[in-house]
């Protein structure tokens, strides 16, 4: 089934919709806030972001204690609102000058904890959406576009408004957005028709199910784990690299960093929409192949990234590296969803983000130190070189599995 076939149905393209604008706001937001705090403290700037990496492991981690009794749309909207009240308060921060560091910390810790309770619950709803598996696999795919669209056109938009927005009003852009999203969400609730109860038991063993329900249910699943740790890895280097380390290695050697950053991006988004309408539209193939390839497709192309001369070449090296996202992401939302019950899909996303979020956090914590002691070009390569051979390891792993593992004959 063709990616984009799903929109023919009126509640999944308005929840798509919903999505596409958030994302973009998102864009503004991530944008935003590392440029202020880079402009407030410089190169610390990444133990701002390890703090709301940090903020969204400890919300998919514990966040289920309280969202496990909610159904799915409540999480989603209330996450959406908060979201949307919090950012506004940078944007009227701005106008007012009153930006400081620990306002941005608040805020930006308070941000990612509710974020952290909005993805898992929407992964759980779209099983509902597309009970069909064919049309599950488009939807997955579709849905997985719209952080990837959003690369597009939150950098496009960003390299438009600069110097004519100020960046502390990018804010102002993402609550917008958030509120939209919601009013998406509630439509698209209301017409599923009622959802079934979650959990209302409240003793100690729910709770600990909650925390540790996700890790429970991935044993046995060697494909699924090996992604989980291929992620750890790629998702450091994402946010060392990429996140950070190219906006200071472009403000260092570019004359108009924002929009060299911005154009990256864009490529970057327009590499991973074009892989994800390929490859969704192809259906699941080979998992673990497919997590192989994205390891090493992703480490060659952060090695790459301090090598290329102008923003022409950097524009070739993050549209090509870009492929892979949905090569990885499109594998592992089929495994989690035909490798888990229904009740466990949150409980695995939100362990599957913990992962996500444990590897951002500990790359923004490295960051700096890696930075001052080997510099910027040698830890953003340095970084690549390892998630490629995590690639690597993944081959042998496997095929250890297949032969080295079997009894030897005697």
């Amino acid at each position: 089934m063709f990616v984009l076939s799903p929109l023919s149905r009126r509640p999944i393209a308005a929840l798509w919709t919903g999505q596409v604008l958030a994302a973009t706001g998102a864009e503004f937001y991530a944008v935003a806030v590392v440029w202020v705090a880079a402009d407030l403290i410089g190169r610390d700037a990444g133990y701002l972001s390890a703090l709301q990496a940090g903020g969204l492991f400890t919300g998919s981690l514990f966040g289920g204690i309280v969202t496990d009794r909610w159904r799915h749309g409540t999480t989603m909207i209330a996450a959406d609102l908060m979201r949307a009240a919090l950012v506004l308060v940078l944007s009227l921060a701005g106008l007012a000058h009153l930006m400081s560091l620990p306002l941005l910390v608040a805020i930006a810790g308070a941000v990612s904890l509710v974020t952290a309770s909005f993805d898992p619950s929407l992964q759980a709803t779209l099983p509902a959406l597309a009970p069909d598996p064919t049309l599950r696999h488009a939807t997955n795919g579709l849905f997985d576009a719209t952080k990837r669209m959003a690369r597009i056109m939150g950098p496009s938009l960003i390299a438009l408004v600069n110097g004519v927005l100020p960046t502390g009003q990018f804010f102002a852009v993402t609550a917008a957005t958030f509120v939209l999203s919601a009013l998406a969400v509630r439509w698209v609730t209301r017409r599923l028709g009622a959802e079934p109860a979650h959990r209302a038991a409240t003793g100690a063993a729910a709770v600990i199910d909650s925390v540790v329900g996700g890790f429970r249910a991935v044993r046995g699943h060697p494909v699924v784990i090996y992604g989980l740790l291929g992620s750890l890895v790629a998702n450091s280097a994402w946010a060392a690299d990429y996140l950070l380390g190219m906006v200071l290695y472009l403000r260092e050697t570019s004359e108009d960093p924002l929009t060299s950053y911005g154009l990256m991006m864009t490529a970057y988004g327009i590499g991973n929409v074009a892989s994800n309408l390929i490859l969704a539209s192809l259906g699941p193939g080979r998992p673990a192949l497919r997590l192989i390839g994205s390891k090493i497709v992703f480490g060659l192309g952060i090695l790459a990234l301090p090598l290329c001369q102008g923003q022409a070449w950097l524009m070739v090296v993050a549209g090509l590296t870009a492929l892979n996202g949905p090569l990885g992401d499109l594998a592992m939302l089929h495994l989690l969803q035909t490798s888990f019950a229904p009740h466990r899909l949150a409980q695995v996303f939100r362990m599957r983000m913990c992962v996500e979020f444990a590897g951002m956090f500990l790359g923004y914590l490295a960051a700096p130190v890696l930075f001052d002691h080997l510099g910027l070009a040698t830890t953003i390569m340095g970084l690549g070189a390892a998630t490629m051979l995590a690639g690597l390891a993944g081959i042998g792993f496997f095929a250890w599995r297949r032969y080295g593992a079997a009894p030897s004959a005697a």
